[in-house]
């Protein structure tokens, strides 16, 4: 967070030199940013759960999953998530919160609906490693920082395209550009490397947790052949969900914040062997 600050600084003065603002804009810049630093390690998970229309469920509406959840957590030593509900046809599931005793494990009904007890047992296995190693915090707070340095990026540019005057400073004009045009895919090439990392480790994590790999690798199979898209995903939320929540083509894969579904199937297999 400390780093993306001083990155929104950085930036925050370039457009304030741009827009002649001095030092005043830049300060401006800071302080938002601290204040969005804030927000994004108190509030993210709140504002992910509203974003992904998710609605809570209790014990009494979905007994079976409460059950469920309950009985892995209390054999693994894991604190009782939050449980909420996507309604939706799509077959996915995210963990999201500010650590692991303030934690909330979303499915959506489609996972409910379409998969075994065993697979779903898989499935929630994988999100409660999550929440077991406090992925959940950095993922979530990912999403709402990654966000910021796009919206800012696209700040600058929107300046410079309607600027007619050339007396800003060369050097903060060519600097500007560089770090706007870096910004948004930097921030994504990061959120993919960690997401990518950590879903391999979640993968091995949770098939201990649910007591055999196969019931992760089965409803990886099913999942495949999904095409359903969750309605509500955004590109800022993407890398929360257990599979893409786009269900990408080709190009969407190569720049996905998941791996390769084959290649999670065979480790998951090679584990079971």
């Amino acid at each position: 967070m400390f780093i993306i600050t001083v990155f929104i600084g950085v930036l925050g003065y370039i457009i304030s030199s741009t827009l002649h603002f001095g030092l005043t804009g830049t300060g401006c810049f800071l302080i938002g940013a601290g204040i969005v630093d804030f927000i994004a390690y108190y509030y993210s998970d709140k504002l992910i759960i509203k974003s992904e229309n998710a609605m809570p469920v209790s014990d009494s509406q979905i007994p079976q999953l409460y059950e469920l959840v309950n009985e892995l957590c209390t054999n693994n030593n894991i604190e009782m998530p939050k449980l909420y509900m996507i309604d939706s046809k799509s077959i996915n599931a995210f963990a999201t919160g500010r650590n692991k005793y303030l934690a909330v494990l979303v499915v959506t009904r489609g996972l409910l609906e379409k998969l075994s007890i065993d697979e779903i047992r898989g499935v929630i296995g994988h999100e409660l490693s999550h929440i077991e190693t406090e992925d959940v915090k950095l993922m979530s707070v990912l999403s709402i920082l990654t966000g910021l340095v796009c919206i800012i990026a696209d700040i600058y540019w929107t300046n410079v395209m309607n600027k007619t005057d050339n007396d800003q400073s060369g050097i903060i004009s060519i600097i500007g550009m560089v770090l706007s045009l870096f910004a948004p895919i930097t921030s994504i090439l990061i959120k993919l490397s960690v997401s990518r990392s950590r879903e391999f480790a979640a993968d091995a994590r949770g098939a201990e947790i649910s007591g055999n790999p196969e019931f992760l690798a089965n409803a990886l199979k099913k999942i495949k052949k999904d095409r359903i898209k969750v309605p509500y995903a955004s590109k800022a939320t993407a890398h929360l969900f257990f599979t893409s929540p786009f269900k990408d083509d080709f190009i969407g894969e190569l720049f996905s914040t998941h791996p390769d579904i084959d290649e999670r199937i065979r480790r998951l297999l090679d584990m079971k062997n």
